[in-house]
């Protein structure tokens, strides 16, 4: 389909994959994509964010509507494009422990965040599935070889151990290559992250990772979705990092 001016108004792929063949959408991807393009902007958002069109069409809208400043209805899109991203990624995911699950979906996360950043999603334009896939497959390597080096709590000490504050916290800088750091120093930065966080965010934290609660089980508490408690997170563990940058 060519505007007035014959120009085609949903432009090829130009990414090359690793077999040296330039990704391109399937023939029905480019017709929805063009039907979406002939409504109002507003609606078009709507209805790819309400999932009432194939993934590949929410990418593009994603990738070329990119406003200057963060608008709610961009935002709606953005939230839905994650959540089928970790829908397409649970069952690939499945056979991890929980808190790794957790982990790789917060790998890919940060992997995807990226790619919109660098507008690198050609091959999501092409098959969601696909690139849902590569993502998460890697990320899923990643923890299996956690799984196989990693120490568990369980190993460290015997159930019925009277651990004292000082030895956790020596146990913890230790792990983080820290070794030594003062229990002082360690109580100080955790309350300069926690003086960072927003209410919504101690709250996320303090249920979610002090706890122990599962994600759904944060959101049950806090009367929300658990994609917007995995968000509150994710928003929380940046700050944590800035604190220590």
């Amino acid at each position: 389909m060519a505007d007035e001016r014959g120009n085609r108004i949903v432009q090829p792929l130009a990414k090359v994959s690793k077999k040296q063949k330039v990704y391109k959408r399937p023939p029905a991807v480019e017709e929805e994509i063009e039907a979406t393009l002939a409504l109002p902007l507003h609606d078009a958002f709507r209805l790819a964010a309400s999932g009432h069109t194939r993934p590949q069409t929410l990418v593009h809208l994603i990738r070329n509507f990119r406003p200057n400043q963060p608008t709610p209805q961009y935002s709606t899109m953005v939230v839905a494009f994650f959540s089928r991203l970790e829908r397409a990624g649970d069952r690939i995911l499945r056979d991890l422990p929980e808190n790794l699950r957790e982990r790789a979906h917060d790998d890919v996360q940060d992997r995807a965040l990226e790619l919109i950043a660098a507008n690198d999603l050609d091959i999501f334009e092409c098959s969601f599935k696909l690139g849902a896939e590569r993502l998460y497959l890697t990320a899923r390597a990643k923890m299996k070889l956690r799984m196989r080096t990693e120490i568990s709590r369980e190993d460290m000490t015997a159930p019925d151990s009277d651990v004292s504050t000082e030895e956790i916290a020596d146990a913890l800088a230790a792990r983080a290559g820290r070794a030594g750091t003062p229990l002082a120093e360690i109580k100080a930065e955790l309350n300069s992250i926690f003086a960072l966080l927003t209410e919504e965010e101690r709250i996320a934290v303090g249920h979610h990772l002090l706890m122990g609660l599962t994600f759904e089980e944060t959101a049950a508490a806090m009367g929300c979705s658990d994609t917007k408690v995995k968000y509150i997170i994710k928003n929380a563990r940046a700050k944590a990092r800035e604190t220590r940058a």
